[in-house]
């Protein structure tokens, strides 16, 4: 009777290295593919001073939807990686969990040559670009619950306090877009013709992360107020 052994701690060290490289390899890349598609259009030799902002301006429009996106993978890259740093171990759930992540990652080109294409008339790449938002947040506060909740033995042993905010903040992260992206969406569904309930409802995503954020920072402070009286009781 064949025993299969249990891979040894540094085999297990050096597997999660790979996971983590190659989740830093994923948004290298789709950091790059963002950028890949931008050029400059031909410019004419003889052009009036005026035409030049309608000629660049296609090229403004993707550098601005460009920068969001590089400002959006570089905080989910930085969330992923304060995540990483407690991890001690890895297992097969977690794997799919960090896959299903670096989906939504590698999305972002698409996503972002979608939004491009949105008007008035026609709403649906700019929801598919929320949409891409909202999923790597869920995905991100799911892989932080399957560490930190469900399988707590994969990250580091202390770091109560440490670990407990960073999972309240991709829990709030997550909610807060879900929430916003929904009634953007309902917005949009009882009142298409009415295009200033449909401005407005732009507001509500900034308007609940000013309001997670401040709820955070008070969560925090009383944590560590708590902590710093365990203590000093002791």
């Amino acid at each position: 009777m064949s025993v299969i052994k249990e891979p040894k701690p540094f085999h297990r060290e050096f597997e999660l290295a790979r996971l983590v490289l190659f989740s830093d390899t994923v948004f290298a890349i789709a950091i790059t593919l963002l950028i890949i598609e931008i050029k400059l259009p031909a410019i004419p030799e003889k052009m009036p001073a005026g035409a030049y902002w309608e000629l660049l301006q296609p090229v403004a429009m993707e550098w601005t939807a460009f920068t969001a996106s590089f400002i959006f993978i570089g905080i989910f890259w930085v969330r992923h990686l304060h995540l990483c740093r407690f991890l001690q171990n890895y297992s097969d759930g977690l794997i799919r969990r960090n896959l299903f992540f670096l989906f939504f990652i590698v999305s972002f080109p698409f996503s972002t040559s979608a939004v491009l294409h949105t008007n008035a008339h026609f709403m649906l790449p700019f929801f598919i670009y929320l949409c891409n938002l909202a999923g790597g947040l869920a995905a991100l506060f799911w892989i932080s619950y399957y560490v930190f909740q469900k399988n707590p033995g994969l990250s580091i042993a202390g770091h109560h306090t440490e670990k407990e905010l960073l999972y309240q903040q991709f829990k709030y992260g997550f909610l807060t877009m879900a929430t916003g992206f929904t009634c953007i969406v309902m917005t949009y569904f009882l009142f298409p013709e009415n295009a200033a309930y449909q401005r407005i409802s732009y507001g509500v995503i900034p308007a609940l992360a000013v309001f997670n954020y401040f709820r955070l920072k008070i969560k925090k402070r009383n944590t560590l107020r708590l902590v710093h009286k365990v203590e000093h009781h002791h």
